[in-house]
């Protein structure tokens, strides 16, 4: 009979099975652990830092979930119902930069929408050669983004798409919690807000794709902001269409008769409607009684500007000069210093000699230079300011009036509003992309039918630490906290050879 061996040989096998083991079982937990962390369900956050910088601010939070009862009923029917694209065309360091912050910033809403349920709002990225079939089903659906795009908000057939210099202050500060608070405010409208563009005047058609008289642009950016777009012919209705949430006049060639003055007076003053009127010189719109009312007056007169600063390469205007005062339609041109560009354009200011009406605010809102002035003989070659006709600069170019809440109904709500811009060639296929004609035109909108309801939340400053040690410090630190390891390594090697000895 051999001797019993006193040895581990015979248990090496089992030990390194068990090795084996403890190693497969270690990583799989570290897979399903990272795996169940991706799930907004099983997310467990709190925020400890004084200022919550990394939460979203109670109205942001409120928003998410006033959306969050509106999204699809049933379970994995809503998940995805809002989708965050970014887009990640721009390599450069300061883009890759505002991403890094806006895919945190991204991640605490998907946090907050699965609060309560499934997530309903997903992030993706596309562009620069990633995800092309999402990247290519964005362009053809809501037009192809261009390199300032940063970010695209979707949700069923709506978009809304954000520039990063909507997300930095030119401080730099970071706000893209506003940003994107009020692009998904936008979204997620319940019901869609009706424009009704007149015609039977010659104005710019709203489905044509002719550069200089088709708005087929306009009409895209309004439909993907949750806008039903409708023809409307007012010489041949009783009455603007009730469920009219504004009107748009753009370039009328041929007078408004005396009839559809009227039925515009109605709307705008009895039902507290909402009309943009997009005036051109040298035309005769007619609309003379209805903008009387409502305090603004549209000289026929065409704006000279002879400041070559005011002019872009091609030769357009560009009104850079606005209101001293914040008014919500020329804070998107403010915060990102973005010019209106025009080749011809009109007058559109405060009727100095309108009656007084305590009921009635109206805002001159862009300027032209203090050399400009408007042209009242538009057939003289070449143009000369006659300071007995012409009106000297600044000259005004786009008016605003808001009548009072309730007026005449003896009830609250929202009052009538009109604005009048001296120029259609900022809403045409030509310009509307160019400078920040888009950004104004569809503000413009939102402001009209309540829809510029962007929360207000201070920009975040991206928060800095800094070590300051010397060198001896780093080596002091190093060597505490690697102390107890050593002395662990130590002794383990000594037990081992303790062990094979014996």
């Amino acid at each position: 009979m051999a001797p019993i061996r006193d040895d581990f040989g015979s248990v090496r096998p089992v030990r390194r099975l068990n090795r084996l083991s403890q190693a497969l079982l270690a990583v799989a937990l570290a897979v399903v652990i990272n795996f169940l962390a991706s799930l907004p369900e099983f997310r467990l956050r709190h925020d400890i830092t004084s200022d919550r910088r990394h939460s979203l601010a109670p109205e942001s939070a409120e928003t998410v979930r006033a959306a969050g009862r509106r999204s699809p009923i049933g379970i994995g029917r809503n998940q995805g119902w809002v989708k965050a694209v970014m887009i990640t065309n721009d390599s450069s360091e300061p883009a890759q930069i505002v991403r890094s912050r806006l895919l945190k910033l991204l991640d605490s809403y998907v946090v907050e929408s699965g609060r309560d349920g499934p997530a309903w709002f997903s992030i993706e990225l596309a562009g620069g050669g990633r995800n092309a079939p999402l990247f290519s089903e964005l362009a053809a659906r809501h037009g192809a983004p261009d390199a300032s795009i940063a970010l695209i908000l979707t949700c069923g057939s709506r978009a809304k798409y954000v520039s990063y210099r909507e997300l930095v202050t030119q401080e730099g500060g970071f706000r893209g919690e506003e940003a994107v608070t009020s692009a998904l405010i936008e979204v997620t409208e319940d019901k869609a807000a009706v424009c009704y563009v007149t015609t039977g005047h010659g104005e710019l058609g709203i489905e044509d794709a002719l550069p200089e008289r088709g708005m087929s642009l306009l009409s895209r950016q309004l439909r993907n902001r949750n806008f039903e777009v409708r023809q409307l012919n007012l010489a041949i209705v009783a009455e603007v269409p009730r469920d009219a949430a504004m009107v748009l006049i753009a370039g009328p060639a041929t007078p408004f008769s005396a009839s559809e003055n009227a039925r515009l007076k109605n709307y705008l003053y009895e039902r507290n409607g909402r009309v943009l009127a997009l005036l051109d010189p040298g035309r005769d719109h007619g609309l003379e009684p209805t903008m009387a009312d409502w305090g603004i007056f549209s000289p026929d007169a065409e704006l000279q500007e002879p400041d070559p600063a005011r002019r872009t390469t091609d030769g357009d205007i560009a009104l850079i000069r606005l209101e001293e005062k914040e008014h919500p339609l020329t804070k998107v041109l403010k915060e990102q210093n973005l010019p209106l560009i025009a080749s011809r354009i009109r007058p559109a200011r405060f009727d100095e000699g309108s009656a007084p009406d305590s009921t009635l605010g109206v805002w001159q809102l862009v300027f032209s230079s203090d050399a400009a002035w408007g042209e009242t003989d538009l057939v003289r070659r070449p143009v000369k300011f006659d300071p007995d006709r012409d009106q000297a600069g600044p000259v005004c170019l786009a008016a605003a009036s808001e009548r009072a809440t309730g007026i005449r109904k003896g009830v609250g709500g929202a009052g009538g509003r009109l604005v009048v811009i001296g120029t259609s060639e900022i809403a045409a296929n030509l310009r509307l992309n160019r400078g920040g004609n888009r950004a104004f035109v569809t503000q413009c909108a939102a402001w009209l039918t309540d829809r510029d309801r962007a929360v207000s939340l201070p920009a975040r400053t991206e928060g800095e630490y800094q070590l300051n040690a010397t060198a001896a410090d780093f080596w002091a630190l190093a060597l505490r906290f690697s102390l107890i390891p050593l002395a662990i390594l130590a002794v383990g090697l000594a037990v081992s050879v303790w062990r094979r000895r014996s």
